[in-house]
């Protein structure tokens, strides 16, 4: 009897080790499972949707604006309108990189579309990637693209354009605010690139374009770009070459561009040559984690009919931007285009207007030469709900001089804009 409770112990360790010992082998087995389903999971996604390879990543934007425009007739009312929207141009898209056999040299390309939300046309009518629709390579000598794509110059100066984008130079095609009073600048750096469809006068893309970028992880950038023509038997008429370089420091961020297009016969009244050029300087600077400030000048000159002064436009911004929270930010700015001796062009609607740069007008019924000033001021905020969607109020107040006004129909000198916006991007 007295080694029973021995006896007892012994038999109760044995039974408490060998509990310990299952609960470690379940809790083993608990864990495999757990990571055999987390292996699972993406196929199981995949079975119930779609998956796409890694090269093949498409992608959407939808941004809705609401907004409140004055000065819209002849007396002054107002209207509350559902348009393109305040920041991006809505679109979807195809884009992706695949690896070569040769070491560090990658296929590249991109098909984009644009779509009008409020009633879902294209963008364009008969252009399904009237956006985008480029292939190349990219590699140590940095990127190069072939087809329908951004400016070159768009890309480089729109690190100071407005107060919305990224503050380096690199490979991305920059999309500049431009559904707004105070779009005009990005016609600064657009180009002739004239095609019956997507193409013309006062484009920010080109068409048969070839674009070289190289832009390292810091320092200096560079940039060339040159777009084939629509005509039969030329390669330089109705054509445009630009240049761009900046330079990437660890707080500030700067760039230059220089381009100039060589038309005749297609855009105005005669067949003279004439040529236009634009060029521009700016950049931006972080003061702190959360306050940027972005600069820039404009300088622009285009020939018009034989006999007649040369047009010459120059324009200033200068914005900046404030993160408030992580998920609030602020954002200011203020534009000045100063135009003199532009030919007032007649557009389809049958008024005469001073055209945006690129744009030279068909001079045949020319009205006169003049000279006009535009100014805008803007402000806006943003909170991000999460990532990749944000809501967003915006306003804008523009006063125009001189030659300058909303419409031969609408004579007003002065117009306010005012919005809130729901913007998604996955």
């Amino acid at each position: 009897m007295k080694f029973a409770p021995l006896a007892l112990l012994l038999i109760a360790g044995t039974l408490q080790a060998q509990d310990a010992d299952l609960k470690a082998e379940l809790a083993k087995q608990n864990a495999r499972i757990a990571e055999l389903e987390k292996k699972a999971s993406p196929k199981a996604e995949s079975a119930a949707g779609l998956s796409f390879p890694e090269y093949l990543t498409p992608y959407v934007l939808i941004d809705l604006t609401l907004l409140s425009k004055s000065n819209v007739t002849a007396d002054g009312r107002s209207k509350v309108d559902m348009g393109e929207p305040f920041f991006s141009g809505n679109r979807w898209g195809l884009k992706g990189s695949i690896k070569t056999n040769v070491d560090g040299l990658n296929v590249i390309y991109k098909l984009e579309s644009e779509y009008f939300l409020f009633d879902g046309e294209q963008g364009k009518t008969n252009a399904l990637f009237n956006r985008d629709a480029w292939i190349g390579i990219s590699g140590k000598l940095g990127k190069l693209t072939f087809g329908r794509q951004n400016t070159l110059a768009r890309d480089f100066a729109v690190i100071y354009c407005d107060p919305f984008n990224h503050a380096e130079v690199n490979y991305d095609e920059g999309g500049w605010t431009n559904n707004s009073n105070f779009k005009s600048l990005v016609y600064y750096a657009g180009a002739d690139s004239i095609s019956a469809i997507n193409g013309g006068p006062a484009q920010t893309r080109q068409d048969k374009g070839i674009v070289w970028k190289y832009a390292p992880a810091d320092g200096f950038c560079y940039g060339a770009s040159y777009n084939l023509n629509y005509e039969a038997s030329n390669n330089t008429r109705n054509s445009t070459a630009s240049v761009a370089t900046g330079f990437n420091a660890p707080t500030w961020h700067m760039s230059a561009f220089y381009t100039t297009a060589n038309n005749t016969g297609a855009t105005n009244a005669t067949v003279e040559p004439f040529s236009q050029t634009s060029m521009s300087i700016g950049g931006n600077i972080n003061f702190t984690k959360a306050l940027k400030i972005n600069a820039g000048y404009f300088h622009y000159t285009s020939d018009q009919n034989p006999g007649k002064p040369t047009r010459t436009d120059n324009a200033y911004t200068l914005s900046g931007s404030y993160q408030f929270s992580p998920t609030w930010a602020g954002f200011l700015g203020y534009q000045v285009i100063k135009v003199d001796s532009a030919a007032l062009g007649l557009n389809a609607a049958g008024v005469y207007t001073i055209p945006n740069a690129f744009a030279y007008p068909s001079t045949a019924g020319t009205a006169a030469y003049v000279n006009g000033g535009k100014n805008v001021a803007y402000a806006a905020f943003r909170n991000y709900l999460r990532k990749g969607i944000e809501f967003y109020g915006v306003f804008t107040y523009m006063k125009l001089t001189d030659s300058f006004k909303l419409s031969t129909g609408v004579p007003k000198d002065s117009q306010t804009e005012l919005g809130l916006g729901l913007r998604m991007s996955l």
